[in-house]
């Protein structure tokens, strides 16, 4: 699939390959990895002061919960970092996504919309070309 995505890059922005590794691909990949290691004590809920007279005795935690649904639209100039890292977050989160890819970019959106279908739930993610 990279292969594809190089070449999506190259036809959209002229870009060569070793850009493409160094200023799409290579931050994404870091991105992915940054919250994975993270992604356990994000989820965690945070305990609050619980005041003793008002509550009695008990407990208060900030509980995370997802946003709902968020909007991605894409550049034209960075097609894959600009959105795929925005995406990452927001998966991470728990949230539904609305993925606007740049319509700038149209080599990058067919392959955009080739990994959505074949890899997420559409239900839940959702590639809007135009």
């Amino acid at each position: 699939m990279t292969k594809d995505i190089d070449d999506a890059l190259f036809k959209d922005l002229g870009k060569g390959s070793f850009e493409n590794w160094l200023c799409e691909i290579l931050m994404i990949q870091r991105e992915i990895d940054h919250t994975l290691q993270h992604l356990k004590d994000w989820m965690k809920d945070e305990p609050r002061d619980t005041p003793a007279l008002m509550v009695g005795p008990g407990q208060s935690y900030l509980v995370k919960e997802p946003l709902g649904v968020v909007a991605i639209l894409g550049s034209w100039n960075y097609p894959l970092v600009t959105t795929i890292s925005p995406m990452i977050s927001a998966m991470a989160a728990g949230n539904t996504i609305l993925f606007k890819p740049s319509e700038f970019a149209p080599h990058c959106t067919v392959v955009f919309k080739r990994l959505f279908a074949r890899y997420l739930d559409s239900t839940a993610y959702v590639c809007l070309p135009g």
